[in-house]
């Protein structure tokens, strides 16, 4: 008999470290996994992944972030299910599909007899309601709806933790078959000691400071910006590392730039693979998850907070928010400072206390990584999640049931 086919339908033009992870298990598990993914730009290249991984590509123009992304949903959907017709026809078993986002939901009805997991990263019904402005709050409680009946109709539920667990228990509500999946890093990914020299070397002794996802102001670019500025009278040879996409206009950062006189103290790079962008930071110094007060980070939890895992991947020391719970495994592993996130002179404090210290910058690098390798790493989480996927998916025995 055939092997398992296991689709998982992307968002985006790439898979997340977190879909490449599932990825991975599936493999393991003896199935035959494979991407769907979304080119909205229509031009995206595939350079950084095998073609064999992929299932299809969707090439449809779309913006993110706006309600606008509404007109583009029909396209989408037909697309979808024209790939996802021929798997569900073809295949001897029915494949598991994988819906990672809430408009991936609907599809669920259409092809009932797939096996359907949700891999919930957020709570969409909240976060894309911010798109609608003033209506945001009329249009909550018809996402709500829309996301709990979809919910329904998945065979199980990959959720992340969130602040004191309210978004397990928020799952639970719709779907009894619920398993927390921490977002962290796989070894998989670790850069080799060679590929960190290089980078290294390239930094030339200047002490480094990573800022590593979108580049927003509500995930502190601003306040970035104002404590460097205090920085750079105690510590005026640093190096700011930005690697991610802009989110708004890239002309206000080469101003701000150019007027505080801060252009040899910042490197720009475009959003990198995720093996790519460890390679870089594995050899600086600093991780900085600034994340701002706002509904979405006030709810999310130590678990779902994948860019400090990524920091601790690179054996940083990291400087993460003091509200809410979202850097709580920062002080739990003793690998960084809280701060007051929206205050430039607390982020200025922290990073001098790193950067002048150099035997507390060791400690604080070491018990990162150790981090890592002991307890937040996709290792440990995937011994756990594959009896669960196997039971949700095929039965306790291994066999499809009759």
């Amino acid at each position: 008999m055939k092997a398992r086919c296991a689709v998982i339908l992307c968002f985006n033009a790439h898979p997340t470290p977190r879909q490449q992870n599932l990825f991975r298990l599936f493999r393991e598990m003896g199935w035959r996994p494979a991407y769907v993914t979304w080119d909205r730009s229509g031009a995206a290249t595939l350079a950084t992944l095998d073609n064999g991984e992929h299932l299809a590509v969707i090439r449809l123009a779309a913006p993110t972030e706006s309600a606008r992304l509404l007109f583009a949903m029909p396209q989408y959907w037909n697309r979808v299910a024209a790939v996802l017709s021929e798997v569900v026809t073809e295949e001897e078993i029915p494949p598991v599909i994988v819906a990672t986002h809430f408009f991936h939901l609907r599809l669920a009805r259409r092809f009932s007899t797939a096996v359907w997991l949700y891999d919930a990263a957020e709570y969409f019904s909240l976060s894309l309601s911010a798109y609608f402005g003033t209506l945001s709050l009329l249009v909550r409680p018809f996402l709500y709806g829309m996301e709990g009946l979809g919910i329904r109709r998945m065979r199980a539920v990959l959720g992340v933790d969130s602040r004191l667990g309210w978004f397990e228990r928020y799952l639970r509500r719709f779907n009894k078959r619920v398993k927390i999946v921490p977002n962290v890093p796989s070894r998989e990914d670790d850069p080799t000691s060679e590929q960190v020299a290089c980078f290294a070397t390239e930094y030339a002794g200047r002490p480094v400071i990573c800022y590593v996802g979108g580049i927003m102001e509500r995930k502190g670019l601003e306040v970035t910006f104002a404590a460097l500025k205090l920085l750079k009278r105690k510590v005026p040879d640093f190096l700011l590392l930005l690697i991610g996409t802009f989110v708004g206009e890239s002309s206000q950062l080469e101003e701000e730039l150019r007027t505080n006189e801060m252009e040899e103290c910042v490197s720009v790079v475009n959003s990198l693979p995720y093996k790519d962008m460890i390679k870089r930071i594995t050899a600086a110094d600093v991780g900085l998850a600034l994340y701002q007060r706002h509904p979405l980070y006030e709810r999310v939890g130590k678990l779902n907070a994948r860019k400090i895992f990524a920091y601790m991947q690179a054996g940083l020391c990291i400087i993460a928010p003091r509200f809410g719970e979202i850097g709580q495994a920062v002080p739990e592993t003793d690998c960084g400072f809280l701060v007051d996130a929206d205050n430039p002179a607390d982020i200025a404090v922290a990073l001098e206390r790193l950067l002048l210290d150099d035997n507390l910058r060791a400690r604080l690098k070491t018990n990162s990584r150790r981090a890592f390798e002991e307890r937040y790493n996709w290792e440990a989480v995937a011994r756990e999640l594959k009896p669960w996927l196997l039971e949700c998916c095929v039965g306790f025995s291994g066999r499809e049931k009759s």
